[in-house]
């Protein structure tokens, strides 16, 4: 690398050996302080020098504690560092293993194996071993001859793969490793090679710019290139800079949401990776001069404690997951498991709210069962509400044609259909416990999203169309919030509302109609089903299957719900059967509840209320006395009334009037989603609309033949679709 932070890359030299070029003499058996010569390469400060190898030994213990199994970040080991002298020992001459076809050119990107990887990871684990105490192949000189071997092999064969990530990321992340580890135990021309095949460069966008990023410093460090350090953590912390150009691109969005393959929110999955790197750079360099400034460190909080710590509650409020099998990491099994480690580096890294990143890995480990956060967020770039409560969480995900709703990533199985089609159609993760879904994964069924209505069929299309429905988005005011999904799809349509209170959650739909020649369910919830399974105070058996019920209250597990409208209500608890990719298949049971429209509904409606956290007791006594006012449920407009709480949450799809009672309306000149909250002396309203940038909603209260009103200017570009918060006059 330069002295300017810029790779070698275009005229790297390949190094291209005939010798083994095998290291000799005894390896060193502990970590020791850089030389008076390595000093001066860091750049003639001896200060610096030390504090490179504060990050080297950080690094080293940071993957040593992950444990034996030696993990890249694609979700699979292939290699101990237990068995590191075996792979030693089972080295042919030439440097290669026996069972490894370095000539495979598979892509690991769908599940399978390339299988070189098993070169690669088989050289971090001699690497680890080496410097592990605990392991056998601690301080072994065998380890590294056969790390030269093994590399100089590599750059002879240089093995490829039709998937660019393994070429260019992959292999450079093990180089980069290796060179961490055993850099100065190496052979020079081992080293080059480790050097030569490690292509990571500064790269400030997205997950994949860390990824590259991370590997540029691995060399940098490896090298004791101060200069090259500094300039790698500038890049990095670009990495989580907010990107506020309202464009699409891979970055933290103005809402601390997280976007990656386009317009697509990825705050789990590539914005955990992003997390991961920056958290473990943030904390191997704390306290050093290479750390990251406080406005980098704010930078972090910003997209996890404002941001991601929204969509976690014990568990990922994103029930598509369950499609795939959930890691295991510090004893524990969860789809949020993957920021445990990130949460307790950030910790360390950030001592001001230290206590706020501990509080959220306590809630994923299931020492607490909430977060941290207490109020209702709507991400307005990224289309997903969250709505947390001391008692529960409830995560709703959206998606106009604004927004890229599924990606398939993993393989296709026709049997089961495209798990995820549903996902961000109105899906409603409900979590009291969080185990609901958890629970019942994988034998979840695919076409029975909580909350979202859709005909009953698989989806067998791996590209699913996007909803249509431009009319699609939320309004909040950090503690209430409501969400509208305009449902355009699968020749289905329909206007759905969902409104946040304190203590429930009111969902609505209307105009719904479809061509489909399934017919088309509208779910309350999919979740595990316990004991305590009933409609109307009565047990729902297990082997129960799409019963028709006129129950007007129905509860399983902690959560209750209410049909104040009755309507086509259907209820299950039964066995289901599923299974993850190349796994057996497992039986779970399911209590599901569901409107059946019917084939071809025309106009048809429903409503219901959730109580999550409420007893069996509470929910009979609310749907005899609900606390929510239906004021409207039709196509033109969706209303509900708290009187208790003075709030009162409209979806207008059109310029509209609604009757509050008593002589009192509320008047919308625009569509968009309005909350008007009366609880102090003047009335305060919250407007969004979602898909009309610039757009002026003039909202008039009228009431005891006073009118009050005012305008709303809504944004533009990154700040479409967000709330305008402002009191009528």
């Amino acid at each position: 690398m330069s002295d300017n932070g810029a790779a070698f890359l275009p005229g790297r030299r390949r190094v291209l050996l005939g010798g083994l070029g095998l290291a000799a003499g005894a390896a060193s058996l502990t970590l020791t302080v850089p030389s008076l010569a390595r000093a001066a390469e860091a750049g003639g400060s001896r200060a610096a020098a030390d504090d490179i190898q504060i990050i080297i030994e950080r690094v080293q213990q940071r993957f040593l504690a992950q444990g034996d199994e030696v993990r890249l970040a694609n979700g699979i080991f292939l290699a101990r560092t237990s068995e590191a002298l075996t792979y030693a020992e089972s080295l042919r001459p030439d440097g290669s293993w026996p069972n490894v076809d370095y000539a495979d050119t598979t892509s690991s990107a769908n599940g399978k194996v390339w299988s070189p990887y098993h070169a690669l990871y088989r050289m971090i684990a001699m690497a680890h071993a080496y410097r592990d105490p605990d392991a056998a192949g601690y301080g072994k000189p065998e380890l590294i001859e056969a790390l030269n071997s093994s590399l100089l092999h590599w750059d002879k064969v240089e093995p490829t793969c039709e998937n660019w990530w393994e070429t260019e990321i992959g292999k450079s992340m093990a180089m980069g490793r290796v060179s961490v580890f055993v850099g100065d135990e190496l052979s020079p021309e081992a080293r080059e090679v480790a050097y030569a095949h490690n292509t990571g460069r500064r790269d400030p966008v997205g997950a994949n710019g860390s990824w590259r990023t991370e590997n540029y410093l691995y060399e940098a460090v490896a090298k004791h290139a101060a200069a090259d350090i500094h300039q790698g953590y500038v890049t990095m912390s670009e990495t989580v800079a907010v990107d506020s150009s309202g464009g699409i691109n891979e970055a933290v969005q103005v809402d601390s949401s997280f976007w990656a393959h386009g317009a697509q929110l990825y705050s789990e999955g590539y914005g955990m990776v992003l997390f991961t790197i920056v958290a473990a750079w943030a904390d191997v360099a704390r306290g050093t001069s290479f750390d990251f400034s406080s406005e980098d460190i704010d930078a972090i909080a910003f997209y996890i404690l404002d941001g991601t710590r929204w969509l976690i509650r014990g568990e990922i409020g994103m029930m598509y997951l369950g499609y795939r099998p959930p890691n295991t990491i510090d004893g524990i099994t969860s789809y949020a498991a993957d920021f445990l480690e990130p949460l307790d580096r950030m910790a360390r890294a950030d001592q001001a709210r230290s206590a706020e990143y501990a509080q959220l890995a306590d809630n994923i480990r299931g020492k607490t069962r909430g977060s941290g956060v207490t109020g209702h967020k709507y991400f307005w770039r990224s289309e997903f509400s969250s709505h947390q409560r001391e008692k529960y969480g409830i995560f709703t995900r959206i998606n106009s044609p604004r927004m890229k709703g599924s990606e398939y990533r993993s393989t296709f199985r026709p049997e089961v259909g495209n798990e995820i089609a549903w996902n961000a159609s109105g899906a409603t993760s409900i979590q009291v416990t969080n185990r609901e879904y958890g629970d019942l994964a994988p034998a979840f069924d695919w076409s029975h999203y909580p909350g979202v209505t859709a005909p009953d069929a698989k989806v067998t299309q791996q590209s699913s169309p996007d909803n249509a429905g431009s009319f699609t988005g939320g309004v909040s005011d950090g503690r209430y919030g409501a969400d509208v999904f305009s449902l355009d799809r699968y020749a289905t349509t329909g206007r759905k509302s969902y409104f946040y209170f304190d203590d429930e959650m009111v969902a609505l739909g209307a105009g719904i109609t479809s061509t489909s020649e399934h017919a088309v369910h509208t779910t309350v919830n999919q979740g595990a089903a316990r004991s305590n399974a009933s409609v109307g105070g009565k047990a729902v058996r297990p082997g129960t299957d799409s019963a028709a019920t006129g129950a007007s209250w129905a509860y399983n597990d902690e959560i209750g719900y209410v049909f104040p409208q009755g309507g086509p209500l259907k209820v299950s608890n039964k066995a289901q059967s599923g299974s993850w990719i190349d796994r057996d298949p497992v039986e779970r049971n399911a209590f599901t509840l569901f409107f059946d429209h019917g084939t071809a509904p025309d106009r048809a409606e429903y409503a219901y209320i959730v109580l999550p956290g409420a007893t069996p007791a509470k929910v009979r006594f609310y749907a005899s006395r609900p606390a929510v006012r239906i004021l409207r449920n039709d196509e033109q407009a969706q209303a509900v009334h708290h009187p208790r709480r003075r709030l009162t949450m409209v979806t207008c799809y059109e310029a509209a009037t609604v009757d509050l009672g008593a002589g009192r309306t509320l008047e919308v000149d625009q569509p968009a989603l309005v909350m008007l909250d009366e609880s102090g002396r003047a009335p305060v309203v919250s407007v969004a609309n979602p898909d009309e940038a610039g757009l002026t909603v003039s909202v008039a209260l009228t009431s005891r033949g006073r009118t009050r009103r005012a305008d709303f200017g809504l944004g533009t570009g990154a700040d479409l679709g967000r709330t305008v918060t402002q009191p009528l006059t």
